[in-house]
C-alpha cells in the first residue's frame, strides 16, 4: 500500500531527485489530452498525496510533473565518442514526454544517456507558435551552442485538434488507400503552408542572419498509425466516417499524405537554406508494432530515432572539424 505523503514532501523528492518511477505512478496521474495532439493532462494523485489548501494542483501537475527526471533505465554508452559540441532541444512531445509510467523515452533521454550535450527545452503539446514566440532556445544559441534540434509542427499540421475540419466526409466510392487524396481538403494544405512559412520566417532567417555558421536540425515525424477510438486521430477521424477499425488501409494512407506533404516542404527549405538548416527524413523508421500510442514510439522506436539523430550530429561535427582544420591550414602555410 502506498504511503501518503504532504505536497511539500513530494516537492522535496522532485527537488532533490528522489522521487522514483514507483513514486511517479503512485503520485501522478496523466492522461491524453484529446483536444490538443501530441499534449497530456496531468494531475496529482489525491489519493497518495495530501492536496489540503493546494487543491488547484490536483487538476494541473504540468510543472511538476515537467520536472521529474528521466529515470536513465538501461543507460549504456555508445560506440565512439559523441560530439561535445553544446546542443539545445526545442520541441514537442517527440523530444520530451512525461516521466510518469507508462511512457517511454524519447529519442532526446537516449541521446543525453549516450554523452551528448543537450539542454531540452521541450514540452509535451507546445505549438510551433508557442515555441517561435517564446524564443527560449534563443540565448542559448546566442551564448555560444551551435547545433539546435526542433520538433515542431506536428500538433500545427494536424490543426490543433481540428484534425476533422481539415477531412472530407467518407464516401463508399473512395474507399481504397489510393483514394487518400481525396478526403485531404484544401484548408489542410493552406494550413500547411502557414507552418512552414512560419518555420522560414520566425526559425531559419533569424538563424541565418544571427549565427549563419550554426545549425538546425529538424525532422518531420514518421508515418503515425490512428487508432479506433484514438484521442488525436481515430476519433476525428471516425467523427468524418473514416474508421480505423475498417479502413484502416485508408486512414493509414491519408496520414502517410499528410506526413509526406510536411516532409516535402521542410526537405525543400533545408535545400534552400542548407548552411543553417537540415533536415533529418524519419519516415520509415518506426516499425508498425514500435508505437506505444497514436503519435509515440515506443522505447526500441525512441532509439532508433535517436540513432538517426546521432549520425546527422556526428557528421555535422566532423564536416565542422574539417572546416576547422582546412582553415588552420590555410593560415599556417607558407606563402607562395
Amino acid at each position: 500500500m502506498t504511503k501518503r505523503i504532504s505536497f511539500s514532501q513530494l516537492v522535496e523528492k522532485i527537488q532533490s531527485q528522489r522521487l522514483t518511477p514507483q513514486d511517479a505512478r503512485d503520485y501522478f496521474l496523466v492522461e491524453p489530452n484529446p483536444h490538443r495532439p501530441f499534449d497530456f493532462n496531468t494531475y496529482i494523485n489525491p489519493d497518495n498525496v495530501d492536496l489540503k489548501n493546494v487543491e488547484s494542483l490536483a487538476r494541473d501537475a504540468d510543472q511538476l510533473v515537467r520536472h521529474i527526471p528521466s529515470p536513465g533505465r538501461g543507460k549504456k554508452a555508445r560506440k565512439g565518442a559523441p560530439t561535445k559540441r553544446p546542443i539545445v532541444a526545442e520541441g514537442d512531445s517527440w523530444f520530451r514526454l512525461p516521466h510518469v509510467f507508462p511512457f517511454p523515452r524519447t529519442c532526446i533521454d537516449y541521446l543525453q544517456e549516450w554523452g551528448y550535450s543537450i539542454t531540452n527545452l521541450a514540452h509535451w503539446g507546445d505549438t510551433l507558435d508557442e515555441m517561435l514566440l517564446a524564443g527560449e532556445f534563443w540565448p542559448y544559441v546566442d551564448s555560444g551552442y551551435e547545433l539546435q534540434l526542433f520538433s515542431a509542427g506536428g500538433n500545427d499540421i494536424l490543426g490543433n485538434g481540428s484534425l476533422a475540419s481539415f477531412l472530407n466526409l467518407f464516401d463508399v466510392d473512395h474507399a481504397k488507400p489510393t483514394d487518400a487524396p481525396y478526403y485531404v481538403r484544401q484548408s489542410f494544405f493552406d494550413n500547411l503552408d502557414i507552418v512552414v512559412s512560419n518555420i522560414e520566417t520566425g526559425l531559419i532567417l533569424p538563424m541565418a542572419a544571427r549565427h549563419a555558421s550554426k545549425k538546425i536540425i529538424m525532422h518531420g515525424y514518421d508515418y503515425v498509425i490512428p487508432r479506433p477510438q484514438g484521442p488525436w486521430l481515430g476519433s476525428p477521424m471516425q467523427s468524418r466516417g473514416l474508421d480505423p477499425t475498417f479502413n484502416a488501409g485508408l486512414c493509414q494512407a491519408i496520414v502517410r499524405l499528410m506526413i509526406d506533404a510536411y516532409n516535402t516542404r521542410l526537405k525543400a527549405l533545408a535545400s534552400k537554406y542548407n548552411a543553417v538548416f537540415t533536415h533529418l527524413d524519419l519516415r520509415g523508421t518506426v516499425g508498425k508494432a514500435e508505437w506505444f500510442d497514436e503519435l509515440h514510439g515506443k522505447d526500441a522506436a525512441a532509439r532508433k530515432i535517436a540513432t538517426r539523430f546521432a549520425k546527422t550530429l556526428d557528421a555535422l561535427a566532423i564536416t565542422a572539424n574539417q572546416r576547422k582544420i582546412a582553415k588552420t591550414y590555410l593560415l599556417e602555410r607558407p606563402a607562395a
